[in-house]
């Protein structure tokens, strides 16, 4: 069974997609590639696909975050040309996954260089949040760029 998969380019990171997709054509796997400004959507069969998904998460573990896309390759349904332009349906929800990977690259390699150690519970008691609160604190992260 065929399935795409977008492999997205931390924003942080020294890779590029360019050289991703490069790096993916020369696996020689039977998928087809696409280079895009997030990073490189990859379609095919199952098996084949799983060659470079695991070789992409091996080399690259924080630097690409890899999630199953809903249309395959140059689908009519969302192509732009076919649509009348504007955005792509699911291009917000992406973007703002996007911002947040520095954060989620950065809290994965503190997970990794604490590992064996033992969990000592949380530092302190966090009181709760208002919704208030927590509306002005994911304004500031998304203003900041993060």
């Amino acid at each position: 069974m065929k399935k795409t998969y977008i492999i997205v380019v931390n924003p942080s990171s020294e890779l590029s997609p360019d050289k991703l997709f490069n790096e993916i054509l020369n696996l020689s796997a039977d998928v087809t590639a696409k280079c895009t400004c997030f990073g490189v959507m990859v379609e095919g069969e199952e098996e084949e696909l799983s060659k470079v998904l695991k070789y992409v998460r091996e080399k690259y573990p924080y630097d690409v975050f890899i999630k199953l896309r809903g249309y395959p390759i140059n689908d009519r349904r969302v192509c732009r040309a076919f649509r009348g332009g504007g955005p792509r349906p699911g291009f917000y929800q992406l973007d703002a996954e996007y911002r947040l990977l520095p954060l989620i690259a950065e809290a994965l390699r503190d997970l990794k260089l604490g590992e064996g150690k033992e969990a000592k519970g949380p530092l302190h008691e966090a009181a709760p949040l208002r919704a208030k609160e927590l509306k002005e604190v994911v304004e500031e992260v998304l203003s900041n760029g993060a």
